[in-house]
């Protein structure tokens, strides 16, 4: 159960849940028809007439649009493909569309590759940013209310009172939400992304446009009513059920951006400062996403992007902003 995890290792696991993060390893194989095909351990343990039927059947028709665009200006391409960080077993294989842009892709880039950084550096970001060391604990940090809720969830998902009462509201959030993606049938295992990583780091260079320590800063250089309203906005999202799961899961296999914009819109919509927080944490940070990527993009290679798929979408999303610097967009 999850109460046996150590707080240092569950605050590294939360650190992997930062936007467009890559967690553990996933392989990818081929079958006897050349098919592509995503397991958990290395290729030849298994061959796909042995795995699970969500992995080992071929990929369903094509012909449907995908969470992924091609941006296209004169000097260069750039495939843009929305992640999660959770996945299951059921969206792979991946449709042809995906692998055949990331294979004749020249650069992978990402937000950050959380798998490129050893435990040793990952445990002080995780103890500085996400954790108290002045004798205080998140019980004195946030409001009465939301500390019981906070409490009856984290005892529900198996984690221990005194490993939840050490993180700041910003981290406790990412550890809540882990767990209850786990509960509900969704791992970190599956998640695109690092799939993806591990296969290009064979073959193409991997870039990054963030930083593991940028990302925890941001957050943690939150006031404390503004890291308790994200830690509100896990806790009405895991009350739902896993209701919020999968519907992420169901708009990103069918491609629905609007879907995706409105279940992102709606985390924010209920707080007090949904419009401060938004801006920070997405449309400030896809605007500068978006000016690094208009850059890479002009030396003629071809990139593809992976980032978290609220990134993409909307008003502000890297879609709008890369076409307003003149890249055609289409969907794929």
């Amino acid at each position: 159960m999850f109460h046996l995890v150590t707080r240092s290792n569950l605050l590294v696991f939360a650190l992997a849940l930062l936007p467009t993060s890559i967690f553990a390893d996933v392989y990818k194989c081929l079958d006897q028809k050349d098919k592509v095909f995503y397991q958990d351990r290395p290729c030849q343990e298994l061959t796909s007439a042995q795995l699970p039927p969500g992995l080992s059947q071929l990929a369903a028709s094509d012909n449907k649009p995908h969470f992924l665009w091609k941006a296209t200006i004169a000097e260069g391409t750039v495939y843009l493909m929305g992640a999660l960080p959770y996945g299951a077993s059921d969206m792979y294989p991946l449709p042809e569309a995906i692998t055949d842009a990331l294979s004749g892709s020249d650069v992978l880039i990402v937000g950050a590759d959380v798998a490129a950084l050893p435990q040793a550096e990952l445990l002080p970001i995780a103890a500085n940013r996400g954790a108290y060391t002045d004798n205080s604990d998140l019980r004195d940090h946030i409001k009465a209310a939301t500390w019981e809720r906070v409490l009856k969830l984290s005892k529900a998902l198996g984690m221990a009172e005194e490993t939840i009462l050490t993180q700041k509201p910003w981290m406790a959030s990412l550890s809540l939400m882990s767990l209850a993606a786990k509960q509900a049938g969704y791992t970190q295992e599956l998640s695109i992304e690092k799939g993806f990583v591990k296969d290009a780091q064979m073959r193409k260079p991997v870039l990054q446009l963030d930083s593991v320590d940028e990302q925890a800063k941001l957050l943690d250089g939150l006031s404390e009513i503004e890291q308790e309203q994200i830690l509100l906005q896990s806790l009405n999202e895991i009350e739902r059920g896993d209701d919020y799961f999968k519907s992420m899961i169901e708009a990103w296999t069918s491609g629905d951006s609007s879907t995706v914009e409105l279940i992102v819109r709606r985390r924010f919509d209920s707080l007090p400062a949904s419009d401060k927080l938004f801006k920070l944490l997405f449309t400030d940070r896809s605007a500068a996403m978006a000016e690094k990527i208009g850059e890479l993009a002009a030396d003629g290679r071809t990139y593809f992007v992976v980032l978290e798929a609220g990134h993409l979408v909307g008003e502000h999303g890297l879609l709008n902003l890369l076409q307003s610097k003149g890249f055609k967009i289409s969907q794929l």
